[in-house]
């Protein structure tokens, strides 16, 4: 299985639900990833299920906030309501996030890592490392 990592910004508010029998908890959400070749973002959607998908609902709040995610790509299918049809696609599912504080001034970085597994605890800015600095000059682009 291969693991991806992504860090962006928040496009528009996590969409949190709960479904089926089971009462699984879903979080969607966007984020904006920096395209370092052209200087345009790229939109990339994710999902995260139960305890991360609580802890992203809770945590991933603020439209414009930096989050690093950790995900696996998995095959997803669905039967569309109106016209019956099966529908095929890939699922970006969130397995671990970390959230960046928004003060830039600050250079001191924290281990402030939400697992699916982890106990919630109360965070607040300054246990947080600070946002990456995405310009051009700060990354060397290699093309391959």
């Amino acid at each position: 299985m291969q693991i991806n990592h992504h860090v962006g910004r928040l496009v528009r508010d996590v969409n949190f639900t709960v479904r089926g029998e089971k009462g699984t908890k879903i979080a969607y959400f966007k984020l904006a990833i920096n395209d370092l070749k052209d200087g345009q973002a790229t939109y990339i959607d994710y999902v995260a299920f139960n305890k991360t998908a609580e802890l992203i609902r809770d945590y991933v709040t603020n439209v414009g906030q930096v989050v690093e995610v950790q995900f696996v790509m998995r095959n997803h299918d669905y039967t569309d309501k109106n016209t019956g049809q099966k529908i095929y696609a890939m699922q970006n599912q969130v397995t671990q996030f970390r959230i960046y504080k928004s003060n830039p001034s600050s250079k001191k970085p924290a281990n402030q890592t939400q697992i699916a597994n982890d106990k919630t605890s109360e965070v607040t800015d300054k246990d947080l490392p600070p946002d990456p600095d995405f310009s051009s000059n700060a990354f060397e682009y290699v093309e391959g």
